[in-house]
């Protein structure tokens, strides 16, 4: 799995998560297997970008994260810019 901005889904700038296949992961479902594939929890995956867990929580409920937090979380995963 990756963030990207070099898929046709990303616009503005704003990265998406790819899975292996190259298909484009909900929000929700990137940031939950991000955390889940390193055995964080919700708390430690806040912490590692910078915001509350509760804010976490929102993203796996549907709630859209923010371009920083997704640049953030796109770090963690050993991204760089396109």
């Amino acid at each position: 799995m990756r963030l990207t901005t070099n898929h046709s889904a990303s616009s503005y700038g704003i990265p998406v998560f790819v899975d292996e296949d190259g298909q484009v992961l909900d929000y929700k479902d990137g940031v939950r297997r991000l955390r889940r594939e390193r055995g964080w929890s919700t708390a430690d995956l806040a912490e590692r970008i910078g915001t509350s867990p509760r804010t976490v929580e929102g993203w796996e409920q549907g709630r859209m994260p923010n371009r920083p937090a997704l640049m953030m979380m796109r770090a963690l995963l050993g991204g760089t810019d396109d």
